[in-house]
């Protein structure tokens, strides 16, 4: 059964606040037993949503549902109280556009678009960085599709969902400045099909201790997706407390892309195992890979240092031409400050190549690394063929043990003595194929190799 919005008293002129008229649309159809709530034809202002299970929110191809303008119509975070040992971002969920937690078969489906409008929260009640509300933040859900929309301006989270079950994100075209899609300790995800743009990082696996236990990532596939982001298009981390199993990632599109492709961290004792990332396409990339194992130990005391171990990278290539593009702004600072161009070397101010002056000219290196005492385990690389920037005349060739704690691939340093990849602690690596050159002429050698065991 459909039940439209506007026959519970939601007006779609844009400017009246509807939530309540949509929430009773929402029980109502619950009650009834599940089906169809729906916003058609108009501009419907919303804040928080809570939803039911069996409800399907359809926003249709003449319909815009618009974050209210006002950042505390939003509901407030709720009281938590366990440690909350990752980002603000991943402990609450409340303040956000839809919300689900412990719900069963729903959907956010259609062709219509959904507009957070940048509002911030500027007096920082929630005291990360100005962040607003999420878009979609659901919780222990099972069996979720969220389909066909058009999602912009968010400014937390997009499209996050934690210890859910059978989920399926297809279709999306994403706009936002912070995060895109972000599973977190879910399973049986499939990602397909979506074009984001993203501030932070676009599709982004997360093994948080938000659910108040240990848990992982497994049994998910992402295919077919563009990608574009101010900092990591595909990443695990930075969130590394529990895991992730068995996940396939192919046939990706990443363009202007500031930081890193595709990273792969576990610094607070998470186990990686089983990671196959395949068919990627990279352009105006900073650094293509980023694979590590760090000590930042933020969780549960008394962990071992984590594991990342049977990662197959396959069918990879990146290409410049390395010069400046348009990006949506990343943070609230960047957004007031109306910073939407992205030169690929100008990243901040950092030790110039002599050591001795501060510049901004950045030279990112990919590094797969692990630690002496959690070295990787087996890494192939396969068919992987790099074109980059290059230019450097000279670089500190001691590359320090210790790494510093938040995992970026500039963890070491921002320029390493390979111009390709730096490989350091690694029991089984394989490198079929793998080539690099560069635009501008380096002196490093494509590859440095430290405490490697080669595997034939």
């Amino acid at each position: 059964m459909v039940y439209n919005v506007v026959d519970f008293g939601a007006v779609a002129d844009g400017e009246t606040l509807c939530t309540k008229a949509v929430q009773k649309a929402i029980e109502k159809c619950s009650a009834d037993g599940g089906g169809i709530v729906r916003f058609d034809g108009g501009k419907y202002v919303l804040s928080t949503l809570f939803l039911k299970s069996n409800v399907t929110i359809e926003i249709t191809e003449t319909a815009t549902v618009l974050g209210s303008l006002n950042f505390f119509d939003y509901c407030p975070d709720e009281k938590v109280d366990y440690p909350l040992y990752q980002d603000a971002s991943h402990s609450f969920f409340h303040c956000s556009m839809f919300v689900a937690e412990g719900c069963e078969n729903i959907k956010i489906i259609g062709k219509g678009k959904v507009d957070m409008r940048s509002v911030w929260d500027e007096k920082d009640v929630r005291i990360m960085s100005h962040r607003g509300a999420k878009c979609i933040a659901l919780k222990n859900c099972k069996n979720v599709e969220i389909s066909g929309l058009s999602i912009y301006n968010a400014t937390d989270l997009a499209v996050y969902f934690a210890g859910c079950e059978n989920v399926d994100v297809f279709g999306l075209k994403i706009r936002v400045y912070i995060d895109g899609i972000s599973p977190d300790n879910s399973k049986n995800v499939r990602i397909h099909d979506c074009d984001v743009e993203a501030g932070d990082d676009a599709i982004v696996f997360k093994s948080s201790y938000t659910l108040n236990r240990l848990d992982v990532c497994k049994n998910i596939r992402v295919w077919n997706c563009k990608l574009k982001s101010r900092c990591c298009a595909v990443k695990f981390g930075t969130e590394t407390n529990g895991g992730f199993e068995d996940i396939i990632v192919e046939n990706i599109d990443i363009r202007e892309t500031r930081i890193t492709g595709l990273a792969i961290e576990s610094v607070d004792g998470a186990i990686l195992d089983g990671i196959t990332i395949r068919n990627v396409k990279m352009r105006n990339v900073n650094a293509p890979v980023f694979i590590h194992v760090g000590r930042r130990m933020r969780g549960p005391s008394g962990r071992a240092l984590g594991k990342i171990k049977n990662i197959t990278l396959e069918n990879i290539t990146a290409d410049g031409p390395y010069e400046e593009y348009e990006i949506v702004p990343w943070n609230y600072f960047s957004y007031k400050a109306g910073d939407i161009k992205q030169n690929p070397k100008a990243f901040g101010l950092a030790a110039g190549f002599d050591g001795t002056n501060e510049v901004d000219d950045w030279q990112m290196t990919s590094n797969i690394c692990g630690l002496k005492e959690s070295p990787l385990e087996n890494i192939t690389l396969k068919n992987v063929h790099l074109k980059l920037d290059g230019g450097v005349q000279e670089c500190n060739r001691n590359v320090p043990e210790d790494a510093q704690d938040y995992p970026e691939v500039y963890v070491y340093g921002r320029i390493l003595p390979a111009k390709g990849i730096y490989f350091r602690h690694i029991e089984g690596l394989t490198l079929d194929n793998v080539t690099v050159e560069t635009y501008r002429e380096d002196v490093r050698e494509d590859f440095v190799f430290e405490n490697v065991r080669i595997k034939l």
